[in-house]
């Protein structure tokens, strides 16, 4: 007991979490591999979208775990402060990716179909509603994610700060019951009946895009609670616990299936779950210490730029391929990251970093690096 107590203690302790870093540069490296139409020999190479899912695990526990001990240590949540604090993070580089698009496409491509599509769409890009309808335009269809992440900062925030912990638990079985529901097809023929839509026309929002953010939240819950914080301890602290889930995780991720969704997609989901609890539970494990090397750990501190501006990282390299004759598929992936990160390096110390210092004015009380 004495020895599960300090590792409680020390766990409430902690204000940096070794080796998640890391773990946002796997999924960004997933997702970079996705969009350059990499060939499906094996279920894995056709699976990268995937990494959207590990960043909402990601997300649903870092932010859950700052407003749990906000509110533990002052007995309530600044949510004004909050909000300043994710405005300040995410939306200058947003905004200007958003700005530079629309007016590289007037001044360049008047008139066009793509022009059109971004003109019009502006205004549900710029409120983060493309997760509900998504307009079509050039290089924003990724755009999709953040919105789904804008959606959960400015909702779950307010359960935190006003419901107690039934309610919060409530809450989140509430909305893993209605995401798994229309992960199992349990919805398919209401919503098809109403809008005509097939399963695969299904907005992202009509998917299961929630569950694997929910999880993170609950992740967050079990682990800032003594007695859960024990139990999650047994089933994700033992050592090598990161290398097994793992190595669950990518085997889930092999497995041959036309489609994932239903009991496959929910198992990945718990599994990049307990992937995360384990990182975070054994930060010396050989799983949190490969995670932290430096490069790795840089690629994944800037992941935020390379999801902005990796399509028109592709989309050049692609060019350059196409120019130069090499194979295309791995040198359009290898070109592409590496553009991508170089582009994200400098946005974020000529342009996120400073909007990042700011937030030192909205810090709340209890402070996590993120």
């Amino acid at each position: 007991m004495t020895t599960e107590n300090s590792a409680f203690d020390q766990f409430l302790k902690n204000r940096h979490f070794l080796g998640l870093d890391g773990m946002r540069c796997i999924a960004i490296i997933a997702v970079i591999w996705h969009h350059s139409s990499p060939p499906k020999l094996l279920p894995i190479m056709g699976r990268g979208f995937l990494g959207v899912d590990l960043f909402f695990v990601l997300s649903g526990f870092l932010i859950s775990t700052l407003l749990i001990r906000e509110k533990a240590a002052t007995g309530k949540i600044s949510l004004g402060n909050f909000w300043m604090r994710r405005a300040l993070r995410l939306i200058p580089a947003y905004y200007a990716v958003l700005l530079a698009l629309v007016a590289a496409y007037v001044i360049l491509k008047p008139g066009s179909e793509e022009t059109r599509a971004i003109v019009s769409g502006f205004p549900i890009y710029a409120f983060y509603l493309s997760n509900w309808v998504h307009p079509g335009a050039p290089n924003l269809g990724p755009t999709w994610s953040l919105a789904t992440e804008e959606q959960f900062y400015l909702v779950w925030p307010l359960i935190e700060a006003f419901g107690t912990p039934i309610i919060s638990t409530a809450a989140i079985f509430a909305g893993l019951i209605v995401n798994q529901i229309i992960n199992f097809g349990g919805l398919d023929g209401a919503i098809g009946a109403v809008t005509g839509w097939a399963p695969v026309d299904h907005p992202e929002v009509l998917q299961t895009t929630f569950t694997p953010i929910l999880l993170g939240v609950g992740l967050a819950h079990l682990l800032n609670q003594r007695a859960s914080f024990a139990f999650m301890r047994r089933i994700a602290g033992f050592p090598y616990a990161g290398a097994a889930y793992a190595a669950l995780s990518v085997a889930l991720i092999s497995l041959p299936a036309s489609d994932i969704s239903g009991i496959l997609r929910l198992s990945i989901h718990l599994s990049f779950s307990l992937f995360v609890a384990a990182v975070i539970l054994t930060p010396h494990g050989a799983a949190a210490r490969f995670l932290e090397h430096r490069p790795i750990a840089f690629i994944g501190k800037v992941s935020y730029g390379i999801y902005l501006y990796h399509m028109f990282a592709l989309h050049a390299a692609a060019v350059i391929v196409r120019k130069s004759g090499i194979p295309t598929t791995p040198a359009t992936f290898i070109i592409g990251a590496m553009i991508a990160v170089a582009v994200s390096a400098a946005s974020f110390y000529l342009l996120e970093k400073r909007f990042l210092d700011l937030r030192k004015r909205f810090r709340p009380v209890v402070t996590i690096t993120q």
